[in-house]
């Protein structure tokens, strides 16, 4: 590997030089996607700025954007324990745990998304209010749509959770239990920090869809920003102005968190020497 020297005569990397990273990024493919994705979104703000039409839509289906990154959130943080829970359990050497969890996860992933929101909606909500004695209209749709959502998900990241605990090295474990270390130490120093690095990139990505995924609350007229869209269409029939503010607003939420995601990557990245 070619070597140059420090300031202070120390031999360093020409890979970790201070010109490799400019070298690196002037070598590497100019982002097109990119540049097309900012042209259409700029294109749209243009658009908001300039036609009343476009400004109208854009000012109807806004506050939407507040309950869908609310439900996204929500229904996240929720469904990441629960995730990790069910993963661990699919992972236990329980044969009941362990057959609980599967069955869940191949049940909630074998079901389309949207004939789950019914069933939580229709049938799980009013069933429950029963057995807790209350009206089943106390219980908000907003909560009804997150619980869908996190419950839904929670299979998909026992999944990523179950991937990132196989991940870790068996010998870590086995030289943490030769040291004298508890299970549950184990599990919660060693293993688990792993498991959630090698995680996150597939957590990003189940973030990023289940904040596409609330678009389908719409059905139960949750007001996110795609229950806004339709009535707006609906009461004032400009259906192009309407689906592209909507689908614009879709693209740069889903952009930009790809972006971070990408970035956050970068910094979970182990630096390396870059052979020549």
């Amino acid at each position: 590997m070619t070597q140059t020297t420090a300031p202070h005569g120390v031999p360093l990397d020409a890979s970790r030089s201070p010109l490799a990273g400019f070298r690196r990024m002037r070598g590497r493919e100019f982002q097109w996607w990119l540049a097309v994705m900012m042209a259409i979104i700029g294109w749209m703000l243009f658009q908001v700025i300039v036609s009343d039409e476009y400004r109208e839509a854009w000012t109807a289906i806004k506050p939407g954007m507040q309950t869908t990154l609310y439900l996204t959130v929500l229904s996240f943080v929720v469904a990441v324990p629960l995730g990790l829970i069910i993963g661990m359990g699919r992972l236990s050497k329980n044969r009941f745990l362990n057959t609980i969890s599967q069955v869940y996860i191949e049940f909630m992933r074998g079901m389309p998304m949207i004939v789950w929101i019914f069933i939580v909606h229709n049938v799980a909500t009013p069933e429950i209010a029963d057995l807790l004695g209350i009206r089943t209209r106390s219980i908000p749709i907003l909560y009804r749509g997150a619980a869908a959502l996190c419950l839904f998900y929670a299979a998909f990241i026992a999944e990523v959770f179950r991937a990132g605990i196989q991940s870790v090295d068996p010998g870590q474990v086995e030289a943490a239990k030769a040291t004298g270390l508890s299970r549950y130490r184990t599990q919660r120093h060693i293993v688990l920090p792993q498991a959630l690095r090698n995680a996150l990139p597939a957590l990003g990505n189940d973030f990023i869809a289940l904040m596409k995924d609330t678009s389908l609350l719409s059905v139960i007229a949750v007001h996110e920003v795609t229950q806004q869209a339709r009535i707006y269409s609906g009461s004032s029939f400009r259906f192009r102005e309407a689906f592209f503010v909507l689908a614009v607003i879709y693209v740069t939420l889903t952009l930009v968190l790809s972006l971070l995601l990408q970035w956050w990557e970068r910094r979970l990245e182990i630096p390396g020497n870059d052979e020549d």
